[in-house]
Order: C-alpha cells, then structure tokens, then sequence
C-alpha cells in the first residue's frame, strides 16, 4: 500500500467553489471549478471532486490532508441566518451589547442606521457576580440564579448561549462555572464564553465577538459534520481542516468551537496563495485582487507577510465607514472587501446613475447569460458583451454563456432608462465596477503609507485577471502577474499553509510594574494551549520546525490605542523588560515618527502563535520545449473593447495551456484557461516566468494601437 500523496484543497464561495489537488512528490497541480449548491455546500463537494480524483488518477484514500475555506460564517453574519442566541452577563450590564462603543459612524446622518443585533433584548440575561479589574472576587456567582435560567432558556428555544462576564479576561472561574451547570441542564446548548473565545480586554468587543461565536457555533457544527460526511463517501477518513483567518489552518475539532476564527477563511487563503507564488518567483511584496463571482478582495503583502489586524467588522452597513458593523476581536489577515465580483448586479439609481454591486446573483439564478432565469445585467454579462468572454469556452466549454441574453439584460435594464446600446451599457458598467475597486484600492494602499507604484498586482479568482489589467494601468503599477490555474488560486493557498493558532490575553499593567516570571507565565499559558491544538491536529510538541512567537500590545502610559510589537526570542529569554520598553519606544517612532521615551510603557494584551513547519511544496516548473514565440498558442481573433482605445479592437485569443517561459506577447490580447480569462490591454507587454505565471508589464501605449483601431473601423 503506497503512502498517500496529494493534498487537496477546496473553497466554497459564493458563487462558485474552487478545487486544487496537488501531487506533493511532483509539485503537479489538478485543479477543478464548479458552481456552488447554496441549499447544500457539501454537495458541491461531490460534484466538484469526482471529476478532479478522475483527472488525476487518485481517489479519496490516496489524499494526506483535506483542507477547507468556506463562506458560511460570514455570509450567516451579514444575512442574519444564525442559531437562535441568548447572553448570559453580569448584573446591570445586558445592554452593553446594544450600547456599543456609543461613537456614531456618521455623526451628520440623523436617520443612522445600526447594524441588527444578534442577540435581541429580550435573550440577554443577568446574574450576580463581580470580579475586579485584576479578577479577584468581590461577589460570588449566583449558581441557583444560573440553573433557574436553564428553565427559561429551554423555554424560548435558545439553541446558543454566549456567557461574558466583566473582567473575565483576568479570570474565567465565574464564566467555566456558569457554563458547566448550564451544559449539565441543558446538554445540547451550544456555549461560548468570552474568556475562552476574546480573552482580551474592552467588553464591549469581547461581548460582541463571544455572541457571534455562538450564534454561528450549531450551525457551523451541523454544516462540518456534513463535509466529512461527504469526504469519507469517497474514502478520506483522515482529519478535515479549516483555513482560519490569521493564515493558519486547524483541525475540524477546533473549527467547531471556535467558528468565529472562519471569518474570511477564504480570502485569506488567496493571500496565502500569492505569498507562496512570491516565494518561487523572489517577488518579496505585492498587492493582492482577487475577484470572484461575489466580492473582490485587496490586501498588501510586504515581505512575504501579510498586514494582520486584531479586530475586524462584519457585516457593516455603511460601506467603508468604520462602526457601522458588529466588531468581532480575532486575529485576522487584513484586506478589504467590496461588493464587486461577476455576477454583481447592475442597475440604475433614482438619480439616472449607473450603479454596480453590491448585490449579487450568486450562483442562482446567476448572471442573465447563465441561462438559469437570471434577466438583471451582471459584470459577467458586460464582460461577454465587452469580448472579453469566449461564450462557448466558460469553465472550459463545460457551461456555455448565452450572449443574447446578455445583450438583452443590458439593453432591457440599462440601455433603455439611460438611452445606451448594450454595448455602451456594458462599456459604462465595466467602467463603474473597476471604479469602484479602485477606490478601494487607493484607500486600502493608502492607510498603509505605501505607494501603488511600487508594486505588482497579483490578481486571481474567476473575474480578477479579466479586471486586473485596468486597475494597475490606472494607479500606474509595475503591472500585474497571474499564476498558473489562477481562478482557482484561493484553494491553492489553502495545500501550502501550515497549521496555526493565535491566542491573546489581556494583562493590564506598566511594564516598570510587574515582575518577568508574571508575563512569562501567562505566555507560557498561552503556547501550552496552542501546542495541545498541534497535537490534536496531529502535530506533537516535539516535530521539527514547530515555532512558538509572542508578542504584546503596548502604549504609552495614557493612550487609547496600542502598537503591536514582536518579541525577539534574545528578548523574551533574557526576560528584560526596559529592552521591551526600548522595542515599543523604536516601533512607535517608526510608525509616529516620535515617541515619549520619558513616559512609562503599559502593557494591555499578550499575543502567542503557535506555528508548525509549513507543508514542503514546490511548483512543478514548464517545459520551454524550445518554443519562443506565442503564435504557435494562438487560437484566434476576437473583437473586445479597450477603455484605452476608447473602442473596439481585433484582439489575438491564445490558449494558456500552450504558452511557455520564454514566450512573449504585445498587447492587446486574450489568454484564456479554464477557470479564467486573462485580459491585456494595448499597453502591456506579457511574459511567461518558468512556473507558467503570466507577467504583464505595464509600458506606454504601442505606436501600432491606432493600427488595431483603424482595422476594426475598416
């Protein structure tokens, strides 16, 4: 019996999900897209895998490891379709989560709108007890008090309860306690509770982050259950993991009780995905997009590492206005995310304005071309009017695209109220969504004091390489790079991450305070905590490369807000707390440009990753076959339009699969693969690196593109 080698990866977004299978002895890739099953994901899987394991040659048992990215939780979050949740506080402080931070996001809108709340009134209950601010015990818990509200929980159908009581971050005793009698009464409530989900300090947030936990908690349970239901049908019966949103991956086990770190699991695997791309290719930082059927996603990767965030809102409902989503406390890959994807919906405002997103068709009915009932003008059905789109060659041929029904959804909804032809009304619309994503962008690059022009985009996902062209050219960008097999490159990053967890601890003092042996022992907490979700993901202590990082959020004595700084190993084995002061004092005058090394340095939050080795894989490198020239790939003409043109040209199609490193390509053209469709426009020069990844260098417009348009007005 061989041992088993492929690993497999997939991710079910909104739209559409991605398969990759990768042979780890071989670096070969099979990859596999097909539309998502909104009413059941899981059956997705099936369909998706059987024909990928017949590519192949492979069946379930000859898989390693099985690793997962998914919507779900975020799309239970902003469409409210969670577990009915109750809140278990202490006494006089139920409100809490209805009062947030009471900072308005738009202090000039007097009709503001508030995200819904998760848990309503009338589900938030109290109980006496009381710790102070350092978590010793000024009012014991009221144990009857908790086993009487057993009772009422069962009463009003509670399937999930979130327990988060003040200062439970210095101890958990009241919070452990409270849920031991309730699971004991109630034994299938789902329970979370703060000190084990956000142990961190600010109870709104924690509060908020423990509710969201639970309210997703049963139904992420129910749906996990199902996928290795579905895996073991075709014979894997190893661990299944989930991707989690700092970048690492844990097993199922731990996916289960803590779902809430799931939030964007698939969009971080695409940022994964780039940085390993960067690795072979020596490219160090770039800007990530990667669009799919629902969202586009940016994020900024400098040195192979991603910009993280310790606090992220979902489901805002002012777009881009930080406080208008529900704050959830975790550690996470920071991007931005926005409603422009391709089966974004098009229409026209009260205004007579063109507007795209963020509503989307998803996978049903999908976008008017897809010939599933779907008659509202979508950025898939523009991009098919525009030329970009071979309509006999969507996912490979597997599932043609109607353009007469594209043509009439854009006629019908956009052409008519603003007096266009289709033609113009996919032209604008291209326009609006790209637009659109450039804000984004330039505000997301921005925030990070980074100049757009010194990067690459590295762009994905199903509609991202078709996009990706227009965004660089307009923010003047080295150009943009595409990997091999790139609509399915988020499930890609999921076979080449390793297994991780982060943890935090809040532990409020002044570091000229507290004693080493103190903070040591609450670092110390945390890495025996991660090391035990090694083991459980099959991982020992003991395995070569195993790392264990820490980390604490620090101000100056009086602040607001903190800098996150990274401990050395010298550092934090010498245990020198005016060295850490040092690091904090260097860290905010780099990031400030000053510090106030005459004020005292308070700590607030202990930080630990746990990290194992990373997976040893490697792309498997093209033959050049002594090929230089791309004509022998060409499949064709088409006519596509071109914003740069201002028109329509005759533009060369050539077939992906066939090009080679070494060849090179003059702008315009169109590179079609399977799951995507690569457009580059009269300026871009296109090179092919010895991996297969497209490179299109952005230069000034080519004397011969008056030639393209002249030969299309002929």
């Amino acid at each position: 019996m061989t041992d088993p080698r492929f690993r497999l990866g997939f991710d079910i977004g909104g739209t559409f999900t991605d398969f990759v299978l990768l042979d780890r002895t071989t670096g070969e890739t099979f990859l596999n897209k097909c539309l998502t099953t909104p009413d059941d994901p899981s059956r997705a899987v099936l369909e998706g895998l059987s024909p990928l394991f017949e590519k192949a040659g492979a069946g379930g048992s000859d898989v390693e490891i099985a690793i997962h990215a998914t919507t779900l939780i975020t799309n239970a979050m902003i469409e409210r379709k969670g577990a009915k949740t109750a809140l278990l506080t202490t006494e006089g402080f139920r409100d809490v989560l209805e009062m947030g931070t009471e900072v308005r996001y738009d202090i000039y809108d007097l009709f503001l709108e508030k995200p819904p709340l998760l848990v309503p009134r009338s589900l938030r209950f109290e109980v006496a007890e009381r710790l102070d601010k350092d978590g010793r015990i000024i009012t014991p818990l009221d144990e009857a008090a908790v086993r009487a509200l057993a009772a009422e929980l069962k009463a009003n159908g509670v399937e999930a309860l979130a327990i988060a009581f003040l200062h439970s971050f210095r101890n958990p005793a009241h919070e452990e306690r409270a849920a031991a009698i309730l699971a004991e009464l109630l034994p299938d409530l789902s329970i979370s509770t703060s000190g084990a989900v956000a142990p961190e300090i600010r109870e709104y947030e924690r509060m908020s982050t423990t509710a969201a936990n639970a309210y997703v908690q049963p139904i992420t349970r129910a749906y996990l259950d199902r996928i290795e239901e579905r895996l073991a049908e075709i014979d894997y019966r190893r661990r299944l993991y989930l991707m989690i949103s700092s970048g690492g991956i844990a097993g199922a086990q731990t996916a289960k009780a803590f779902p809430i770190r799931m939030l964007e699991s698939g969009p971080t695997a695409g940022v994964l995905a780039a940085i390993f791309y960067g690795r072979q290719m020596g490219i160090d930082s770039m800007v990530t997009f990667d669009m799919g059927g629902t969202t586009a996603k940016i994020a900024v990767v400098k040195n192979y590492e991603p910009a993280k965030s310790n606090l992220f809102e979902v489901g805002r409902v002012a777009r881009f206005k930080k406080g208008s989503g529900l704050p959830v406390k975790i550690p996470m890959v920071e991007l931005i995310e926005i409603g422009a994807g391709g089966g974004s919906i098009a229409h026209v405002d009260q205004l007579g304005l063109l507007k795209v997103g963020p509503e989307s068709s998803g996978a049903m009915p999908g976008p008017a071309s897809y010939g599933r009932g779907g008659d509202r003008p979508t950025v898939t059905d523009a991009n098919l009017v525009l030329g970009y789109l071979d309509p006999a060659y969507f996912l490979g041929g597997a599932m043609p695209l109607d353009l007469e029904a594209a043509s009439m959804a854009l006629e019908a909804r956009l052409g008519r109220p603003l007096d266009l032809t289709a033609e113009q009304a996919a032209a604008g619309l291209f326009e609006v969504v790209n637009q659109n994503m450039l804000a984004a962008m330039k505000v997301h690059i921005a925030e990070r004091g980074e100049d757009p022009r010194k990067f690459y985009l590295f762009a994905f996902g199903g509609a991202g390489p078709a996009h990706a062209y227009e965004l660089a050219r307009a923010l003047q960008m080295r150009g943009v790079i595409v990997p091999a097999g790139a609509g399915a490159t988020s499930a890609m990053g999921l076979v080449t991450a390793a297994v991780s967890f982060d943890y935090a601890r809040s532990f409020v003092t002044r570091l000229d305070r507290v004693e080493w042996p103190a903070l040591q022992a609450v670092f110390d907490g945390m890495a025996s905590e991660g090391l035990a979700v090694l083991e459980e993901a099959g991982i020992p202590e003991d395995t070569l490369g195993v790392r264990v990082e820490h980390r604490m959020d620090l101000r100056h004595k009086g602040q607001g807000h903190e800098v996150t700084v990274t401990i050395p190993k010298a550092a934090f084995e010498a245990g020198s707390l005016d060295a850490l002061a040092q690091l904090f004092y260097a860290a905010h005058e780099e990031k400030y440009g000053h510090a106030h090394r005459n004020l005292a340095v308070e700590l607030i939050t202990c930080r630990t990753t746990v990290l194992a080795p990373p997976p040893a894989v490697s792309l498997e490198a093209l033959s050049q076959d002594g090929a230089v020239s791309g004509e022998s790939a060409r499949k064709g003409t088409r006519r596509a339009y071109f914003p740069e043109l201002g028109t329509y040209a005759q533009t060369p199609v050539y077939d992906r699969y066939r090009l080679r490193p070494g060849m090179n390509l003059d702008g315009p053209a169109i590179i079609e693969e399977r799951e995507c469709t690569v457009v580059a426009g009269p300026s871009a020069k296109v090179r092919i690196d010895p991996y297969g990844s497209l490179f299109l260098d952005i230069t000034a417009p080519a004397a011969a593109d008056k030639e393209l348009v002249d030969a299309e007005r002929d």
